[in-house]
């Protein structure tokens, strides 16, 4: 990576001075594949979330004796 300072890209009258940065970036296929799967993991995510959000939970029980009681 290599990064350089621009006095001229600077902001005048800004408190935080500003600059420019270069990248030089080798593997951007796997870095693409990794924004897919990333992606997808999310896709996947959200399903699984409004699944449990809408999730209804039924529970039937009864006060009275069982015939397995004695």
């Amino acid at each position: 990576m290599k990064g350089y300072y621009d006095p001229e890209q600077c902001g005048k009258g800004l408190e935080v001075p500003t600059g420019r940065l270069s990248i030089e970036v080798k593997n951007i296929p796997e870095f693409r594949n990794l924004v897919e799967q990333a992606k997808q993991e999310a896709d996947q995510l959200k399903k699984t979330i409004d699944q449990l959000q809408y999730f209804e939970l039924n529970i039937d029980f009864s006060s009275g004796s069982t015939s397995s009681e004695s």
